[in-house]
């Protein structure tokens, strides 16, 4: 359902496949909105393959575009214009490992993560801003409005589960990862198995889209190795925090280098608002991961 969801805000903002110099293009007719919704760079998370149907409706060749980010411009022959068109040039986008994993089966809740901060950040942004930093009273907005999305999305939370969420205080010390995991209701052994993850992870940069590819590649890897571990205890559990690691890193980069906000930059070594998403996971699932992180974010802003 939340598929669907996220297909509403392309159709929203008038989204059509076009052909561009031989190649498939998107163009959106609310070239202003796509660009606030997007900024700079649309992110393709996996490759896709131009089919023979899609290629002879354009006019096209068949042909497969690489997972990247690819930039936004505007529609036209570089004339002035209220669309906006993103260029599917290999030549021009920056390209990255692809982020969706078959073989996870939660891989589905970090694509619903990624799409829930956006949604969130994009439609309330000057609602937030209004509340003027008041930790307790963004909490209570960007909850209720998590709770909105996931009604809309067709996931949503019964009176208790809101009433638990609700209850929750998420002003944490996210960035000490290894006392927060310590703290969840994960058993020794899957504790033992992600602070092992999570500790590689730490380790690693992500300064440039390749070095993004490469952390992609490694949680991938790991996402792979443990998807039939019959050792984990949670597996579930364990499963949807390394898709929401993997999806929240990609995302908080592809918004730094989004922006068009100078100084946005993300940090070079995962900052706490990707970790307030992990330890949300378990905390109460994507609800409570997407409001941590936002709350995380927008205090360091």
């Amino acid at each position: 359902m939340y598929v669907q969801f996220q297909q509403l805000h392309l159709d929203w903002m008038g989204y059509q496949a076009t052909n561009f110099n031989g190649r498939m293009a998107m163009q959106f007719d609310k070239g202003d909105e796509a660009s606030q919704y997007f900024g700079q760079y649309f992110p393709l998370t996996s490759d896709y393959t131009v089919d023979a149907a899609t290629a002879q409706t354009l006019g096209i060749e068949e042909q497969v575009i690489p997972a990247g980010f690819y930039p936004i411009r505007e529609a036209g022959n570089g004339l002035p214009t209220d669309k906006k068109a993103v260029d599917f040039n290999p030549a021009l986008g920056q390209p990255v490992a692809g982020l969706v994993n078959p073989n996870n089966s939660q891989d589905n809740v970090g694509q619903l993560h990624n799409l829930a901060v956006q949604v969130i950040l994009n439609d309330h942004h000057d609602a937030i801003k209004d509340l003027n930093g008041d930790k307790k009273a963004i909490q209570a907005f960007v909850t209720e409005k998590m709770f909105q999305f996931m009604a809309e999305a067709g996931l949503p939370l019964t009176a208790t589960e809101q009433q638990y969420v609700s209850a929750l205080d998420l002003n944490r010390d996210y960035g000490n990862y290894a006392a927060r995991l310590g703290e969840t209701r994960l058993s020794a052994n899957d504790k033992k198995v992600l602070q092992g993850i999570f500790d590689e992870a730490a380790a690693i940069p992500v300064r440039s889209p390749q070095e993004l590819s490469n952390f992609v590649l490694l949680m991938t890897e790991h996402e792979n190795r443990l998807a039939n571990d019959e050792t984990l205890d949670n597996r579930k559990t364990v499963l949807s925090m390394l898709s929401v690691l993997k999806y929240s890193r990609y995302y908080w980069y592809w918004k730094s280098i989004s922006s068009p906000t100078p100084g946005g930059a993300e940090l070079a070594q995962i900052p706490d608002w990707v970790w307030a998403d992990i330890i949300g996971m378990e905390l109460g699932g994507p609800v409570v991961s997407a409001v941590a992180s936002v709350i995380v974010y927008l205090d360091h802003h």
